[in-house]
């Protein structure tokens, strides 16, 4: 797809937002983020309707488009992550790039930013700044520990603030190594209650009029605010609850157990029913009433835990997997197969309820595939319409029929580096 082609595109889709009843239609977006947390506000942000015009400085992609490149051309993380926004490119450092930002801002009813506290100051948009231009605007801010603190000052990933909130410390095996989780866990996270407090603000706000607001965020208090139970464990007992593995502090039995052929089972048993239902299926219906395993409080002792662990392993290793589901499903046992993404794509379950996406990448023509939008508003469902767009794709949309520019000043613009 050429230039022409995909700005074509880029104006049927602004047009098709219009044509629909998406419940954030009309809210419009500056995504000033990089890498994940407040770009990922937006995304949830852009999957119901909200216009998002993502910034890119000239020469600068944003990182994710590096992340895992496929084929030589695909880019995973950022087709996935920056879909439904529109691309430009601007040098808030050029003063006409600044004044093109004022614009932007003027027009807009969010913007997202996650650079060092301070960043944006320097460049002359404080919040008193953008509020003169637009007293409606909520700003979103994500640092890695926020706006205020000693750390504020400090560059923050969120590999830092998952071990910072407690969690890769407790995600690890009895005596092995604190564990990163495997995804832009604290990242996600930290954008996900963006979006939900932009969601809150937007209640009372109304663009260039009223309701101005300031979101502060860092990348560890909300995974930390998720740890809230163990961190009151240990404010009441003095004692900081240590790693276990695939167990829980607070229930059991749970944990994860290997069947015949080598493959993997979740079991969460630890509510009466499900508990006494598996006594009775692995032929210990006599730990039912047995002291020490008569109620959860009881289970989660180390000795208990043990027992369980040691019966219900043995009883699993013994079946395969499709016998092990089969016999705890009809007993009413709540277990379940570990899956990889291969098992994913071919579950029964996952196809008849939509759960992946198919999507037509413009850019290549091909189709590709990634989750489907989790929340599902029945009546007015968001809709993914299309992957992340290359660097700048939509300069020519937003600068010509937002703004106002003419063909021949958008190319001069290039031509001095403002885009």
């Amino acid at each position: 797809m050429d230039n022409r082609d995909l700005n074509k595109f880029i104006r049927e889709q602004r047009q098709i937002i219009q044509d629909t009843d998406l419940p954030l239609k009309g809210i419009r977006v500056i995504d000033l983020g990089s890498v994940v947390a407040a770009p990922f506000a937006a995304t949830l942000l852009g999957d119901f309707g909200a216009e998002i015009i993502k910034i890119e400085p000239p020469g600068a992609p944003d990182a994710i488009r590096y992340w895992d490149v496929v084929e030589g051309k695909f880019e995973p993380f950022w087709l996935v992550a920056s879909r439904n926004k529109l691309p430009i490119t601007l040098n808030l450092k050029h003063p006409q790039g600044q004044k093109i930002f004022s614009q932007l801002v003027e027009n807009a009813d969010v913007l997202y930013e996650n650079m060092r506290p301070g960043t944006l100051d320097r460049l002359g948009f404080t919040a008193e700044k953008l509020w003169q231009i637009n007293k409606g605007l909520i700003i979103g801010r994500i640092s890695g520990y926020g706006q205020t603190g000693p750390y504020a000052p400090k560059p923050g990933f969120g590999t830092l603030a998952e071990a910072m909130s407690g969690f890769t410390y407790q995600n690890a095996h009895p005596g092995g190594p604190p564990t990163n989780p495997p995804l832009a866990l604290a990242d996600m996270l930290a954008g996900t209650h963006l979006a939900l407090g932009t969601l809150i603000a937007l209640r009372k706000q109304k663009r260039g009029e009223y309701g101005g607001q300031e979101l502060d965020l860092s990348l560890y208090e909300p995974l930390l605010s998720f740890m809230g139970p163990q961190y009151l464990v240990f404010d009441l007992t003095g004692k900081p609850p240590e790693p276990m593995g695939n167990e829980s502090h607070f229930t059991a039995p749970r944990n994860s157990f290997q069947t015949k052929e080598g493959k993997w089972v979740a079991l969460s048993a630890s509510a009466q029913a499900p508990f006494e239902r598996m006594m009775d299926l692995i032929g210990h219906p006599e730990l039912k009433t047995k002291p020490g395993f008569r109620n959860n409080q009881e289970r989660i002792q180390k000795e208990s835990r043990q027992v369980l662990n040691k019966l219900i392993g043995e009883w699993i290793s013994q079946r395969t997997l499709a016998e092990v589901v089969e016999e705890c499903e009809k007993a009413g046992v709540t277990i379940g197969p570990v899956y990889s993404m291969e098992d994913i794509s071919k579950d029964p379950h996952i196809r008849a309820r939509g759960s992946i996406a198919s999507i037509l990448d413009p850019v290549s023509g091909r189709k590709i595939s990634f989750p489907e939008i989790p929340i599902r508003l029945l009546k007015t469902p968001g809709k993914i319409r299309f992957p992340g767009l290359p660097m700048g794709a939509a300069n020519e949309v937003i600068y010509q029929d937002l703004l106002g520019y003419k063909a021949e000043e958008i190319a001069e613009m290039k031509n001095k580096g403002v885009i």
